[in-house]
């Protein structure tokens, strides 16, 4: 099963590097070398250790959101609250670590344990609402995430805010909270080895437990798993709320390993990123790994001919849209639950067509 899912992840990160080109290439054709933009993007990233570190920084917190989607799609949530669970997350632990006495030994893991748990519910909420009245989880989820960011805003200026700072920032973390960095002259820091190790349990937990393998009945066929007597409701409440944890996880170690005070004043879009990973992984937690590696791979890239030439950034969002574009297009041909979704409709609509349709035919 992973051979043929890693075939399919080579063969997507072969199109996306195709449609790369077909966008980059006459991009840089317009300026004076054309080469050297081409080399700057695909090379430029392995030539300095600092840039190298980018990758692996900006891989940490993709990989964790992408094992909290890649566990909630696995159970046929299609759950996109991980962007406001990140945010959120990050928040409460800053707080914990500013408000909370205590010894420097315990700030981090204590301040982690707390933001997981408080960010977690942007993702529970909605599991709860679909399990209790079958409320649509994405539609609960992508709304939630603006009240996590508004809540958000409201307590960091009324609540942490540095007055002597001139912008809307909080306190700075205190040096005992901050997460060690492992690598001189880069930002990676703990939080990697954490984020490497979540995934390998992640996949032990779907692939080796019974839990897991009820997740995957539920999403997979969930007439089966009723016919089982699988308790659906509740394997998939658990399953957002094990998502929703990592995430906000994500967010706290995403704070306590690159940032000095807690500065987001809009979602840091690493949900989407999680999203987007899970999503070119096939589902698969090893396989997260690389697929996070690879999209901070072609955003560092881009950020380095943004910065170096003069290409617009917009070129460089255009590269990333269209990433998007053909890693969720491949999504929804090979999800069977988003297909009945879509067919459901589609079927609903024909219904509802054809009455009409004999109505305009004559007798």
């Amino acid at each position: 099963m992973i051979r043929s899912a890693f075939a399919s992840l080579v063969l997507t990160a072969l199109l996306l590097v195709l449609v790369v080109g077909v966008v980059l290439v006459p991009i840089a054709m317009r300026l004076p070398d054309p080469l050297a933009v081409l080399d700057m993007f695909v090379l430029g990233p392995f030539r300095n250790p600092r840039h190298t570190g980018n990758i692996v920084e900006m891989a940490t917190p993709a990989m964790m959101c992408g094992l909290a989607v890649a566990i909630m799609f696995r159970a046929g949530m299609f759950n996109l609250g991980v962007e406001g669970a990140f945010f959120l997350g990050g928040l409460a632990t800053v707080a914990t670590v500013l408000v909370v006495p205590l010894p420097g030994w315990a700030m981090a893991p204590v301040g982690l344990l707390v933001g997981a748990v408080v960010g977690s519910s942007i993702c529970a909420v909605p599991g709860y609402l679909k399990a209790r009245y079958e409320a649509s989880e994405l539609v609960s989820s992508l709304m939630l995430n603006f009240a996590a960011l508004f809540l958000g805003l409201f307590i960091v200026n009324y609540f942490l805010r540095d007055p002597a700072a001139g912008a809307m920032v909080s306190y700075k973390i205190p040096v005992d909270a901050r997460l060690p960095r492992l690598v001189g002259g880069t930002r990676i820091h703990l939080g990697t080895i954490v984020a490497v190790a979540a995934c390998l349990i992640g996949a032990v937990y779907l692939f080796m437990t019974r839990g897991g393998f009820e997740s995957r009945i539920v999403g997979l066929n969930p007439g089966f798993a009723a016919h089982l007597g699988l308790p659906i409701r509740w394997i998939t409440l658990r399953a957002q709320l094990i998502g929703g944890l990592i995430a906000a996880g994500a967010g706290g170690i995403e704070m306590l390993g690159i940032y000095q005070r807690f500065s987001w004043q809009s979602l840091p879009g690493n949900g989407w990123t999680g999203v987007v990973a899970a999503i070119l992984a096939r589902d698969n937690p090893i396989l997260i790994i690389p697929a996070a590696l690879f999209l901070s791979y072609l955003q560092v890239g881009g950020d380095l001919i943004a910065r170096n030439f003069d290409v617009p950034s917009e070129a460089v969002g255009l590269i990333q849209a269209l990433v998007l574009l053909v890693v969720t297009s491949s999504a929804i041909m090979r999800n069977p639950r988003l297909m009945r979704f879509i067919q459901g409709r589609s079927n609903a609509a024909t219904k509802t067509g054809e009455p009409k349709a004999a109505e305009r035919s004559p007798a």
